[in-house]
């Protein structure tokens, strides 16, 4: 390649050394893309650094320039291992005696006494510069925390149209207005509503009513250019000429390009597609057209005033609107739970603060747990180093019991959490699921990491006259999905809707094959048919899919019902007095091919739900996380733990009954998609139970004839199972069922 600039001739030329880019909002302010972009070509040996980019040097403003050196400092960083400090941590204000009247004036001005670590940062505001970023653990105050900044900054003079106060979440920003008071309203918003004014400003718009919001924007550009089919078609472009696997996958990467704040390329798609596990045959093609619907879209947002949630934000970035003469940054910029940043939201929050603003982010790394819808894992990490933020610890738990804390610090070590000072004792039990209709009680949460367990977990409680809902209508939008997609089945018939469940998950689970992610997507699709097949068995009188999706919308809710069931991604912020973490045992979810991130963000997952108890922690099932303590072998024998049980007395009377039943049910659950006919079905069960029938001679004989040999293997498998079932509950009153009461990790010197 000629030289451009024959006065640089001597400079020394670079070999490659990065292979690998980095995100864009890790690497650069989106203002000189470009000119780091070719920066970054000339590292491969192109030409010198210097001279690829001096011809711009002279075009930059001092703003561009100041972001320049912060970004080529970032370049030449190493890479950040966890849970490590990337500034060093402010240090807290350890062995804190504060005087009758500062505690007086602290009470009067915050309406409580801040801990030692709050003061740090109080501290930092007031006499410091920079940004800051709170490594804040669960149950740490954020909100609270927040609340005496805003209020610190009131008191030195800055006006509420000074500080932006950033949430995730309308719920979340209203409550947040509750607490910090009225005078904060127009401070305290979402991202998306912070963008969202400077977008409308742009578009010269007054009022909200006037912009049209359209949740299927995108889907329906696709569906105009054919690429994914219109209601009534059976495939569009993208299918028919082999790009992508899945019309949906390719809206989805509609999103992530914009979250990520990255230009659609090959290299973009391949690698976004590679970190969330979508299947792209043509990356080229899927770029090429990724790029043609956001052209389209962006001009519609021009000319019809037409957005979705997310143009809302990568507008506002795309456009540079904080550019624009009559953008005003604040002086102060507060995030909460900046872990759950992606990297478009990283970028509007550094176009807030301006040119002058100061940034405080809370947020807790362990709870990031939302990367799969974007949210950059490490979003808490590359705020701190592309701020060069100083990091200031909030450590003290004020929500979870001491035992609580010594359960979480006991599987979490490196976590900085501690028990508040007035913490109570708390008691953890271990139950088995059958126990929970016994034990729970109204305002009770259960929280899963599964859906499926939560339905049919549900659906008992609410046979058994106990009023139970799952939190979150989305999550019940997805099993309706799924249902529609039942539904186009090739000769799909209500009547025969087992089959057309079984035959779904075949042809799906084919189409995994041979995956990187092969194994969590069959988990995933495994997880939501078989809570679909627990409504279509609670549901006898169902006669449609449509009769189906309307429970659906009965059991699923946005409120809290008397006892509420969730998910932990949809309970992730909230807390509970007596908190179920029900089958425990799936926690954290491993499969083949797990990428480091989702093993990290399920780890992540059983932190956040060992976290939301506030008195009663109930581990519902075995787990590898959790054992009972044991005694002191030396210790007397009054100090003994006494083993006892938690099962009730008429329950060890009903003991082998319960289970006895419990094995027919499953039986038939088993059979039932082989034997459609009820009666059969009843008949061909009570011969096996009560007359010990061996299955070959009953096939020779003609009686039991079986339409394939996965029928044929599917029902063996089942009585194996039963029989199994059986002589384990022939022989439980052999055994004593002992389990430990509950107990407190303070009670212990080995813990």
């Amino acid at each position: 390649m000629p030289n451009p600039h024959p006065k640089t001739e001597h400079l020394t030329k670079q070999k490659t050394t990065w292979n690998n880019l980095p995100t864009e909002s890790a690497r650069y302010p989106k203002i000189f893309l470009e000119e780091i972009k070719t920066y970054a070509r000339s590292l491969d040996g192109q030409c010198s650094p210097f001279e690829a980019i001096i011809s711009v040097l002279d075009k930059l403003s001092q703003d561009e320039i100041e972001q320049i050196k912060l970004a080529i400092a970032s370049l030449s960083s190493n890479d950040v291992k966890k849970e490590t400090h990337l500034t060093s941590p402010q240090i807290s204000l350890q062995n804190l005696e504060l005087s009758n009247s500062q505690i007086a004036d602290y009470k009067a001005k915050f309406g409580f006494v801040p801990s030692r670590f709050q003061l740090g940062i109080i501290d930092w505001v007031i006499n410091q510069k920079g940004n800051g970023c709170c490594n804040a653990v669960a149950g740490s105050g954020k909100s609270s925390t927040l609340r005496i900044v805003a209020k610190t900054l009131y008191e030195l003079g800055f006006r509420p149209t000074d500080i932006k106060i950033c949430v995730f979440g309308k719920k979340n920003s209203i409550d947040l207005i509750k607490k910090f008071g009225p005078i904060w309203r127009n401070s305290i918003s979402t991202l998306h509503s912070a963008a969202f004014t400077l977008v409308k400003q742009e578009l010269g718009v007054k009022r909200s009513e006037d912009i049209d919001i359209s949740k299927y924007k995108y889907e329906r550009i696709a569906q105009s250019l054919d690429l994914i089919p219109k209601r009534g078609s059976k495939t569009g472009r993208l299918r028919q000429e082999g790009i992508i696997d899945d019309d949906g996958d390719f809206l989805r990467l509609i999103d992530l390009v914009r979250l990520n704040n990255e230009e659609p390329t090959a290299e973009i798609i391949e690698a976004i597609a590679h970190h969330h596990e979508i299947n792209v045959q043509k990356s080229q093609l899927v770029a090429q057209w990724i790029a043609y619907c956001l052209k389209i879209g962006e001009e519609m947002a021009i000319s019809q005033k037409k957005l979705d949630f997310t143009d809302q934000i990568w507008l506002a970035v795309k456009w540079r609107l904080h550019e624009r003469p009559w953008f005003k940054g604040y002086k102060f910029v507060l995030v909460d739970e900046c872990q759950d940043l992606n990297p478009l939201q990283l970028q509007l929050v550094l176009m807030l603060a301006g040119l002058t603003g100061r940034i405080l982010a809370v947020g807790d790394p362990r709870q990031a747990i939302m990367g799969f819808a974007g949210a950059d894992n490490q979003s808490y990490n590359n705020i701190v180093w592309f701020t060069r933020a100083t990091e200031l610890p909030l450590s003290i738990c004020y929500r979870c019991p001491r035992s609580h804390v010594a359960l979480v610090k006991s599987i979490f070590p490196y976590i900085p959490i501690e028990a508040a000072p007035d913490a109570i004792e708390g008691i953890i039990h271990q139950i088995e699921s059958k126990d929970i209709e016994k034990l729970v009680k109204h305002g009770d949460i259960i929280i899963a990491r599964k859906n499926a367990p939560l339905v049919s977990l549900c659906i008992r409680l609410i046979s058994q006259g106990i009023k139970a809902t799952v939190l979150g209508r989305d999550v019940g939008d997805f099993l309706k999905k799924e249902l529609d997609q039942i539904a186009k089945m090739p000769g799909y018939s209500f009547e025969f809707f087992n089959d057309a469940v079984a035959q779904y998950r075949e042809i799906k689970f084919q189409q995994y094959l041979n995956l990187d992610n092969e194994e969590e997507l069959k988990e995933r699709l495994a997880d939501r048919l078989e809570a679909i097949s627990t409504i279509y068995q609670s549901q006898p009188q169902a006669t449609s899919i449509e009769s189906l999706k309307y429970y659906i919308d009965e059991l699923f809710s946005d409120e809290n019902s008397p006892v509420t069931l969730s998910n932990i991604h949809k309970f992730k912020g909230g807390e509970g007095e007596r908190i179920f973490v029900h089958k425990a045992g799936d926690m954290p979810m491993v499969w083949r091919n797990q990428r480091d991130w989702q093993l990290e963000q399920e780890q992540n997952l059983l932190y956040v739900a060992l976290t939301r108890s506030k008195s009663e922690l109930f581990i519902v099932g075995e787990c590898d996380w959790y054992k009972p303590p044991i005694a002191d072998s030396n210790a007397n024998s009054t100090e003994f733990i006494k083993a006892e049980t938690v099962v009730l007395e008429s329950d060890k009377i009903d003991n082998y009954s319960s289970l006895l039943k419990a094995a027919q049910e499953e039986l038939e659950k088993e059979l039932t998609p082989i034997f459609k006919n009820k009666n059969a079905r009843a008949n061909f069960i009570k011969s096996v139970i009560n007359d010990d029938i061996n299955l070959d001679m009953l096939e020779k004989s003609g009686k039991i004839k079986y339409t394939s040999p996965e029928n044929k293997k599917a029902v063996y498998t089942a009585i194996e199972n039963y029989w199994e079932k059986f002589y384990a509950a022939s022989h439980k009153d052999e055994e004593e069922e002992v389990r430990w009461p509950s107990y407190s990790y303070e009670d212990y010197d080995d813990f």
